[in-house]
């Protein structure tokens, strides 16, 4: 008869399992521009300059695409003219990058550069071609951002007209507009309205971080977390160091940290998060994952390898552990070593290495109950051999196994009563 194993469940910190080593990029990209981003308002150019390089364009790429830019203006600027309002020039800008270059729609297509040269697009790449138009025109246009999706709006008689860039006609969404088809006929078309709800408008350099994000979210699908931080520096500068893009920055250095921890690389996790600190500054979240890191090493540590080489990682860790990690991972380390023994039905080894544990940790609940639990099957290995030696008719040796058996464990039930009974048949003997 055996005693249930006594087992001690830690949680344990659960990481999306990274597919390929990663670089990590903790400078800038030394092309951006600060003095561009110092006003919420960018000038044409420099927007759609701007949105190329935030796109991963190389120079020689973005150069090509500002001709291209530079070409189509020339050919829109004159369509323009005699338009009777800026809402008339709105329509023609967005109709015209449909006749010219947009064709296919894809949803996680936010490259400038790849709309510009292959025409696929989703609501990021076409408003900013088509803001980048309407600065050229000189109508007043912002940006609006929801959860899931992005759009414009343009300032035209103190009114705001949205402007739904994924669609040609999608000036004022919800107004009925006729199309002149030729020979006396035409069609009338309707953009519905979408649902815009939680709406926001943003400034210009929202915009170009918007390109930023959306090839983050496409790296982070493919397991590429440690690519993310670049990128994420950069739409940090973009936005001034904002609070709300230091988040995101964040959160890029997390996962690539939990990237390295799924595989057993805490060490390098705690380097890439210290590193962060040293570069953006402190933080909390930051120095709680450094935490977490250490806690997961010395964990994987006692795991893996033998008591003393848990013990020498618990105490090379311990001053940055939160002191109750500290505790609970030295009553782990006891606990997991004395199972260990345990398994191998070695109760006197494991009892020592509990015995050794409450000495450092006298209050434990945990290695207390873990004692009781090895002293009992103790007691029923003593029990068992005795009654094996009573079986065999070798009553004066059981009754000395058992006496044996009270000295050590004094008071046991089990061995009580054994002692009662051999005594009992020994006597009517």
């Amino acid at each position: 008869m055996k005693a249930r194993a006594f087992f001690l469940l830690i949680a344990g910190l659960f990481f999306s399992a990274a597919a390929e080593p990663f670089s990590v990029r903790f400078e800038s990209d030394s092309r951006l521009d600060r003095n561009i981003f110092s006003s919420p308002q960018i000038e044409a150019d420099d927007f759609a300059r701007a949105a190329l390089l935030a796109s991963g364009a190389s120079q020689e790429q973005s150069d090509f695409c500002m001709e291209k830019f530079s070409s189509l203006w020339k050919e829109l600027e004159p369509r323009l003219e005699n338009s009777s309002s800026d809402e008339e020039k709105a329509d023609k800008i967005l109709f015209f990058i449909y006749e010219k270059l947009l064709s296919k729609y894809n949803f996680y297509q936010t490259r400038i550069d790849v709309a510009l040269q292959d025409g696929v697009y989703n609501c990021v790449s076409s408003l900013i071609i088509f803001m980048h138009f309407c600065k050229k025109a000189g109508i007043l246009v912002c940006a609006e951002e929801c959860p899931r999706h992005a759009f414009c709006a343009i300032f035209f008689d103190g009114k705001k007209i949205d402007v739904e860039t994924t669609n040609p006609y999608g000036v004022n969404p919800g107004k009925r507009r006729g199309e002149d088809l030729g020979n006396g006929k035409s069609r009338y078309i309707t953009v519905p309205a979408k649902d815009y709800a939680g709406r926001r408008q943003v400034d210009d350099r929202r915009v170009i971080a918007m390109v930023y994000n959306n090839r983050i979210v496409q790296l982070q699908k493919q397991k590429k977390n440690g690519q993310t931080i670049g990128l994420a520096l950069d739409a940090y500068e973009v936005q001034g160091r904002s609070d709300y893009a230091r988040e995101s920055l964040e959160l890029c250095v997390l996962n690539a940290a939990s990237d390295l921890s799924s595989q057993k690389n805490d060490q390098e996790a705690i380097e890439l998060l210290q590193a962060a600190q040293e570069k953006f500054g402190e933080s909390q979240r930051l120095q709680k994952r450094i935490q977490d890191c250490r806690h997961n090493l010395v964990l994987y540590k006692i795991q893996g390898f033998s008591f003393l080489e848990g013990q020498a990682a618990l105490e090379s860790q311990k001053e940055g552990l939160r002191p109750q990690d500290y505790q609970e991972l030295k009553e782990y380390l006891y606990l997991f070593n004395g199972q260990k023994a345990s398994k191998k039905n070695d109760w006197e080894g494991a009892l020592q290495t509990i015995q050794e544990g409450l000495e450092e940790l006298p209050q434990s609940k945990k290695l207390l109950s873990h004692k009781n639990i090895l002293l009992q099957n103790l007691a029923i290995d003593c029990h068992n051999a005795a009654a094996d030696l009573f079986n065999a008719g070798k009553k004066e040796e059981a009754l000395e196994k058992i006496q044996e058996g009270l000295k050590k464990f004094p008071g046991n039930k089990i061995l009580l009563s054994d002692l009662k009974k051999i005594q009992a048949a020994m006597g009517s003997n």
